[in-house]
């Protein structure tokens, strides 16, 4: 099986340059906005990231088929709805996941780009150019920080009911009042909302956080490039069923999500299931 080794340094340069796309707009706030639907904006800066990932996947790798959340023709969308279903691997991208977060000024936004082969993600990018970082890696070829191999550190353990596993939720779930079950262990959970799972993702696989629970459904761009860093950690990924988390399905979202350690997943199911 391949480690993905190639595909990974092929493609670190282009992440880095939709960031730099991403930043412009960012920096200049001098993008316009429309809404696919009223709880899904998307804006200049989605469309430039897209353009630059989309180009390099299709130069690098014209072999392969992409699934993007943002596309700029309906020929494209059936194009890569098409595609994806009659190619081997699948590049499953979100040019920005948190594009709320990226509109109102906060640094909680993501570009994230998977590869997805045989239902499961293999190599994957998170890079939030505003906060300087890029997680990148998948479960063959480990993790790196900036293209530099990493480790996560050593994580802190946990004791219920003294101590809890150091959990990140969702910054309009808690809002929406959609994390109650949790608020009993940990208050109000302010402090550990953010937005952007993939943003979320990336920091349970580099040690920042051991639990990472999104209650409310995910679609396959939001989560593809952090599951495959999720895996390079030997970490688990869940639907909020609790059951495996696929790719490349027909139907793209997701019954929710849980990631983590397995000791706070379990601890996780345990307090659901009571």
């Amino acid at each position: 099986m391949s480690d993905y080794a190639r595909e990974h340094e092929a493609l670190l340069p282009a992440i880095r340059e939709a960031g730099a796309a991403v930043m412009r707009f960012f920096t200049s706030k001098s993008y316009d906005v429309k809404h696919k639907d009223p709880e899904n904006p998307v804006t200049d800066a989605d469309f430039a990231a897209n353009r630059v990932i989309t180009a390099a996947l299709r130069s690098l790798f014209p072999g392969d088929a992409i699934l993007s959340e943002e596309s700029e023709s309906p020929a494209e969308r059936e194009l890569m709805g098409r595609e994806r279903f009659e190619k081997k691997r699948v590049w499953i991208i979100d040019p920005i996941d948190g594009t709320r977060e990226f509109i109102k000024g906060r640094e909680q936004f993501a570009v994230s780009v998977g590869l997805v082969e045989n239902e499961q993600a293999v190599l994957g990018f998170i890079h939030n150019p505003a906060r300087g970082y890029l997680l990148s890696g998948g479960p063959g070829l480990g993790l790196f920080l900036d293209g530099k191999k990493f480790s996560a550190p050593p994580r802190q353990a946990f004791q219920p009911p003294e101590s809890y596993p150091q959990i990140v939720v969702s910054r309009s779930e808690r809002k929406n009042g959609h994390l109650k079950h949790l608020e009993k262990f940990y208050g109000d959970l302010e402090g550990n909302a953010l937005g952007s799972i993939a943003y979320k993702l990336a920091l349970v696989a580099d040690g920042t956080y051991d639990l990472a629970v999104s209650v409310k459904p995910k679609n396959e761009w939001d989560i593809a490039g952090g599951a495959a860093l999720v895996a390079a950690a030997g970490l688990e990924l869940r639907e909020g069923n609790f059951a495996p988390m696929k790719f490349n399905k027909p139907q793209t979202e997701s019954l929710g999500l849980i990631a983590g350690t397995r000791e706070a997943c379990v601890w996780y199911r345990s307090i659901i299931s009571s």
